[in-house]
């Protein structure tokens, strides 16, 4: 086992308090509602869906992110707990028996890395190692196989980052990342750049702002051939506790041109209501997984809203993951939950040997 994956498996129970593995998940009864809206919704999901709800006790969960383990049906997922200031790891052991998920298929999380500079989204590179968008850090960090941590990008033409928010890898390694300035709304630090979209090059160390004139961009993510780039920008919230209905709540899409290394003209994906988008997943159909105000909406590739996972609170971010890339984690305010589906994760899940 690699060393980052041996720290975290050495903590105790004592370092983070979670409540025990329920013998029957909060979710199973009564069944929260799954809203279909079409039969291609109706397809993913299957005739007996389950939502179960893995842990709570945190503060609010973001980032999450599925790393495999070679040759098993086992993996970790990562995430993170902004209001602790933590990033946790659980380990995931399958769906079993019987094939689905029980409380067989989890262990319950423990601190991974604290302080973690209030992390948010994240995402795994193509060897596997973790990249984190920090807050306050105003960077994002590589977390390389051996446990250590070290600033991937920080800068943009001698400046500060503000404060990265969410990040994907493209197939050729660049990595493409928000930078919205929420970090100077909720924290005493300064926002000395325009609100970017940027995409790096660790090849080259080349940082390059490909979006710039959206007001808050946050969720981000590439459809399955890569063709498109669908970014998320959720100028609705300036800050904790605020809404305003007028500045965008709305998923964009752009065109990926001239090998990866440029983008075309924006086109409105969807709007996204009540309150605003934060994180997305796609499938490998190009069906579209957001966290929204009231679960998990989900939205064909022509921007059709085809159905709902109910949750009862804010939905912030998810990720598929899985033996077969089928089991969608989500990451809901105070908990983390799960469910399979008939959809697999468009994005190849990274893995490590034993």
């Amino acid at each position: 086992m690699h060393k980052l994956l041996i720290a975290a498996a050495m903590l105790t129970s004592s370092c983070f308090a979670i409540e025990k593995n329920p013998p029957y998940p909060v979710a199973e009864s009564p069944q929260l509602p799954l809203e279909v809206y079409s039969e291609e919704f109706a397809r993913i999901l299957g005739q007996e869906p389950k939502l179960v709800h893995l842990a709570t006790g945190f503060g609010f969960t973001e980032g999450p992110v599925y790393l495999s383990i070679q040759g098993t049906d086992e993996g970790y997922l990562l995430f993170t707990d902004q209001i602790n200031d933590n990033i946790l790891i659980m380990r995931w052991h399958g769906i079993k028996p019987y094939n689905t998920i029980t409380p067989l298929s989890w262990s319950k999380p423990v601190i991974y890395r604290h302080p973690s500079n209030i992390a948010d989204g994240q995402t795994l590179d193509l060897q596997g190692r973790l990249l984190t968008a920090e807050t306050t850090g105003k960077r994002v960090s590589i977390t390389g196989l051996d446990g250590i941590v070290k600033t991937l990008v920080g800068f943009y033409q001698g400046k500060p980052l503000n404060s990265p928010n969410d990040l994907v890898v493209k197939s050729d390694g660049t990595v493409w990342f928000t930078d919205p300035s929420y970090g100077s709304l909720q924290f005493p630090q300064e926002s000395y750049l325009p609100n970017n979209v940027y995409r790096f090059d660790p090849k080259t160390n080349d940082l390059q702002a490909v979006i710039q004139d959206l007001k808050m961009p946050n969720g981000i993510a590439f459809s399955p051939d890569e063709s498109i780039l669908y970014v998320i920008d959720s100028a609705a919230i300036q800050a904790p506790r605020t809404y305003y209905e007028n500045n965008a709540h709305a998923i964009y899409k752009y065109p990926v041109l001239e090998g990866g290394t440029k983008l075309g003209s924006q086109t409105l994906f969807t709007v996204v209501s009540p309150g605003f988008p934060d994180g997305m997943r796609l499938d490998a159909s190009g069906n579209v997984y957001v966290g929204a105000l009231d679960g998990v909406q989900v939205f064909n590739p022509s921007g059709k809203l085809i159905g709902k996972i109910k949750l009862p609170k804010e939905t912030a971010n998810l990720t598929f993951g899985g033996k077969d890339n089928n089991i969608l984690f989500i990451c809901s305010s105070d908990s983390v939950w799960a469910i399979k589906l008939n959809a697999r994760g468009a994005k190849p899940i990274p893995s490590i040997a034993k």
